[in-house]
């Protein structure tokens, strides 16, 4: 059926919806496919990670935590989630969403305990994709009502590629929300919820306690037996408890969370964030003080919450993280995420006013540290001093203006650069804002000297980075949208398919 990654590629983008709205989100489709593929999701151990911001990163330093730590590892002779055998280095996989480049990085394994990050080959992709394409294709013939899409695909095929591989642990982010997200299907040993903000709210509610509510809904009740003998009938109690729950959620979204938590009987950890002396007086201060020399000199507060969360993770599940461990997951890049990928190019995929804000307070920090890597004839103009080349692009739906306007009244911003991404988003065709609707906007509100536009992406780099026209204290800033950095990453990181 399949004999390239591009035929796959071309396959997978003929089930993106035409159009996108909350009534398109629901599981029964999701739950069909995994039931003709024997429920893949039930035959490994999860921990699923859902929020506003930092989900992604979040998720991978749970799983990159998980791959170096002495945890639990599945029988492989029996290969059920009950059965616990061994400790050990375990086999760990990563789902994400979207990807940047190349669509295995939803799918990946880690398990060399070496920070290895290879893609899955592309012989296995394939295979993969051999066996789940013909099954999507009966649906779609025989019951085209429960025609599952691109994105519940790709779910479907990570959890099966998870559990043919054997994986112990998968740490799943939730693609939108999270109550009816097709990651919803799992039944996991953890929930994370990182934080909640306005971001997706044509789908998901105009208001945090509305989003709260749909990223609670990975909130879940289940059965465990706890072995409480009694003193006359000495028969094990069976106690109906939720699964426990870490978040770093403040303010009325905590509220709602706390209630959610409650109404299904789950232990639930806060976390604030927004601080170290908040930090050590929540719910994970025995626990995190152990680790407080590390996080606090080795994070800046772009990570913090991610990592704080992560070893909270770990910790809540009765896991035990190595400072070396640590120290040497801390030192891990996350592709387009605060990524330095040339001298004075930065990448960051924040696509909402939140992450734009950690981003503008990380840039700040790497100014007046002097922490960019440049030539040392060029550090004596930089502090205080470089000026920024913003390159941008965004998708549909988002609230683009305010990105803009927190970008450009807190950094010294000399060109903006708008343009547009290509790349087919989970949610259609064609989603990102018109450039030049973007420089008018700018044009109209504010006097910078200089603003440009390009169709292409690409072409907006290059324009960037021309010698002529860069300066010797300028740093070029590509952000706005995850669509956009893995478009134009390919500049500097081009996947072999």
């Amino acid at each position: 059926m399949f004999e390239s990654y591009i035929d796959v590629r071309t396959w997978l983008e003929n089930f993106i919806p035409q159009v996108w709205t909350k009534q398109e989100l629901g599981l029964a489709r999701i739950r069909y496919l995994l039931k003709l593929l024997d429920n893949p999701q039930d035959k490994f151990k999860s921990i699923h990670v859902a929020g506003t911001s930092g989900k992604g990163s979040t998720a991978f330093y749970i799983a990159r935590l998980l791959e170096v730590s002495n945890v639990p590892k599945v029988s492989e002779a029996l290969g059920t989630r009950d059965t616990l055998d061994t400790r050990g280095t375990p086999k760990v996989g990563l789902h994400l969403s979207p990807h940047l480049v190349d669509i295995r990085e939803r799918m990946q394994i880690f398990e060399s305990s070496k920070f290895e990050n290879e893609l899955m080959p592309i012989g296995r992709f394939l295979r993969l994709f051999n066996e789940v394409g013909p099954i999507v294709e009966k649906i779609k013939k025989d019951k085209f009502e429960l025609t599952p899409s691109y994105f519940e695909i790709l779910v479907a095929a990570s959890f099966l590629y998870f559990a043919q591989e054997k994986v112990d642990w998968a740490v799943v982010e939730v693609g939108l929300g999270g109550r009816l997200d097709a990651t919803n299907v799992l039944q996991p040993e953890l929930c994370v919820i990182t934080n909640v903000g306005l971001d997706h709210t044509e789908i998901l509610g105009s208001t945090a306690e509305k989003i709260a509510f749909e990223k609670a809904g990975i909130i879940k009740l289940q059965v465990r037996k706890v072995r409480e003998v009694r003193e006359v009938s000495k028969v094990p109690k069976v106690n109906q408890i939720g699964v426990s729950v870490v978040t770093g959620a403040t303010g009325k979204a905590l509220n709602v969370i706390e209630k959610v938590a409650k109404s299904k009987k789950a232990p639930l950890i806060k976390i604030d964030t927004q601080s170290w002396p908040k930090t050590l007086k929540s719910d994970a201060k025995d626990y995190l003080i152990k680790y407080y020399d590390i996080v606090r000199h080795r994070t800046q507060n772009f990570v913090l919450e991610n990592v704080l969360l992560a070893v909270s993770a770990l910790e809540t599940l009765g896991f035990r993280v190595s400072k070396s461990s640590l120290k040497e997951m801390l030192s891990l890049p996350f592709p387009g995420r605060f990524e330095q990928i040339d001298d004075r190019v930065i990448l960051d995929g924040a696509h909402n006013p939140d992450k734009i804000k950690f981003l503008i307070r990380w840039i700040k920090k790497q100014l007046t540290t002097d922490n960019l890597q440049l030539t040392k004839e060029k550090m004596s103009d930089v502090t205080g001093q470089m000026s920024i080349v913003l390159i941008v692009a965004f998708k549909k739906g988002k609230d683009w203006q305010k990105m803009i306007d927190l970008l450009i009244k807190n950094l010294q911003v000399k060109t903006v650069i708008a343009t547009k991404f290509y790349a087919v988003t989970d949610m259609g065709r064609y989603q990102a804002v018109d450039p030049k609707e973007i420089k008018d906007y700018l044009d109209t509100k504010y006097k910078i000297q200089d603003t440009r536009y390009f169709n292409n992406s690409q072409q907006a780099i290059f324009s960037a980075l021309d010698s002529s026209t860069l300066g010797t204290s300028e740093l070029v800033l590509i952000t706005g949208s995850l669509y956009l950095v893995g478009e134009v990453r390919t500049i500097w990181h081009l996947p072999s398919f």
